[in-house]
């Protein structure tokens, strides 16, 4: 038995990670620690770690508001609410799909097999444009690792010009290595931490597309198919 679920349960829990991860970074910044990474940061990979962040923040936002409107569909065909044969929501197409391939035909193998079929593909459109918000957050942290090979680069480069070991050139050469070590640092932590903060927000998704899928595929066992095998 499936639990019961609450309208736009999933776009209010976006809405309230995203507010508080907002409240988090703004509280960083005001501490002048975000501000301190990306002034620090010759090789701009922060800023560019920054964007795809910000840009796959929106597209979970988008993808929430969508799904939240799926699981309020099929949760209103449920409590039979609205008719499934009317709506032009994802749950409504994919059980008139169902129907039209009851119409006609006994339930056998062969029809069982084409059901789970069709569920499959229902599956793939539920969580559509998942994979590409999976690989951006996969491609936070090699940019991040990309950072740290170019800080131990720009660490390690000031030795090659190190001719003696006055004190004033080791001072200028320990500046120029501990720069380095901070670009090292930084993108490797903003990488790791924007990596994180992503993909939760794709499991949420991905945990919303599971439970539209399942709600949808138990209401066609339970309700569906018995009906239009009464009919039939």
């Amino acid at each position: 038995m499936l639990t019961k679920t609450y309208k736009s349960r999933l776009i209010l829990q976006w809405t309230i990670y995203t507010g508080v991860m907002l409240f988090l970074l703004w509280f960083s910044w005001q501490l002048h620690i975000l501000v301190q990474i990306f002034i620090n940061d010759p090789t701009k990979i922060t800023f560019l770690i920054a964007l795809f962040f910000i840009g796959g923040t929106i597209h979970c936002g988008i993808r929430a508001n969508y799904l939240s409107n799926q699981l309020n569909a099929i949760a209103d065909i449920e409590a039979k609410l609205i008719s499934w044969e009317d709506g032009n929501s994802l749950p409504s197409q994919f059980l008139r799909t169902i129907t039209k391939s009851l119409e006609g035909q006994t339930l056998n193998g062969e029809q069982s097999a084409d059901n789970a079929l069709l569920a499959d593909v229902f599956a793939d459109q539920a969580h559509a444009q998942h994979e590409m918000g999976w690989f951006f957050t996969s491609l936070l942290v090699k940019l991040g690792l990309l950072g740290t090979v170019i800080g131990f680069v720009l660490m390690l480069g000031p030795l090659s010009t190190l001719k003696s070991f006055d004190i004033a050139d080791v001072q200028g050469i320990l500046t120029s290595m501990t720069a380095g070590m901070g670009v090292a640092l930084n993108t490797t932590l903003v990488g790791l931490l924007g990596s994180m903060l992503l993909s939760f927000q794709y499991l949420l998704l991905d945990r919303g597309a599971d439970e539209v899928v399942a709600r949808t595929v138990h209401y066609m066992e339970t309700e569906l198919i018995p009906e239009q095998h009464k009919k039939a």
